[in-house]
């Protein structure tokens, strides 16, 4: 047989398994589409509106002022504005504050009853039927599952906003690349590796935020459980 044939045969056979791996997937696992309620309340669509360009202008004055002065940072802390800023060292050009609050705002969230709003999605919405230690939402369409921590290696599944366990959180990098990968399970027995950017823990970084005197407080910021 020529080796072009095989070669054609071989590419031609290894789609065949992909797509059969990506069907076998998206058929077992659960799903946790993206949820955002925040036009349910004008006032609070306004408050975020605001809050989110004071952190594009990285307005440090008026983040202080819409902190609850009980704010939770971490569990196990006393709580509190001053603890707050040691926590995220505000004075500091690169305080991760910025990045945190902007990617927890930037996936949505739900109301708990009429004056609390918690964000993100991933974690007011996530399952209580899954550990959320053991467990990670993929927070994108069509999200490639690799078979190795590479951008190169074969992609063994597609995922779209499902709800995966992960074999482990802490990153994988490949030698010369900043990307950073996950370990997930699959529903059909493999293990792959999503780019962390398209995965997040429902106990990760989330803010709640209270309805206080007819003005919104951020009353917590915290990671874990």
């Amino acid at each position: 047989m020529p080796s072009q044939v095989r070669s054609i045969i071989s590419v031609t056979l290894a789609f065949i398994i992909v797509m059969a791996y990506c069907q076998q997937a998206h058929s077992q696992v659960a799903k946790l589409y993206p949820v955002d309620e925040a036009s349910r309340d004008p006032s609070f669509s306004i408050f975020r509106a605001r809050l989110l360009e004071a952190i594009r202008q990285r307005d440090t004055v008026f983040i202080l002022s819409v902190l609850s002065p009980a704010i939770t940072n971490s569990f196990g802390g006393n709580g509190g504005i001053a603890e707050f800023k040691e926590t995220w060292k505000l004075e500091r050009p690169d305080s991760e504050l910025w990045k945190t609050l902007t990617s927890v705002l930037a996936l949505g969230g739900s109301f708990e009853g009429n004056g609390v709003f918690m964000a993100p999605y991933t974690y007011s919405k996530f399952p209580e039927k899954f550990d959320a230690f053991e467990y990670g939402v993929v927070i994108g369409g069509n999200v490639r599952v690799r078979q190795q921590p590479s951008q190169e290696s074969l992609m063994i599944s597609l995922l779209s906003y499902d709800i995966v366990r992960v074999i482990e959180w802490k990153p994988k990098e490949k030698s010369g690349n900043r990307q950073i990968w996950v370990a997930v399970a699959l529903a059909n027995g493999l293990q792959g590796y999503i780019a962390d950017e398209y995965i997040r823990s429902p106990i990760d970084y989330r803010a709640i935020f209270e309805k206080k005197n007819g003005r919104w407080v951020m009353k917590a910021l915290v990671a874990g459980d």
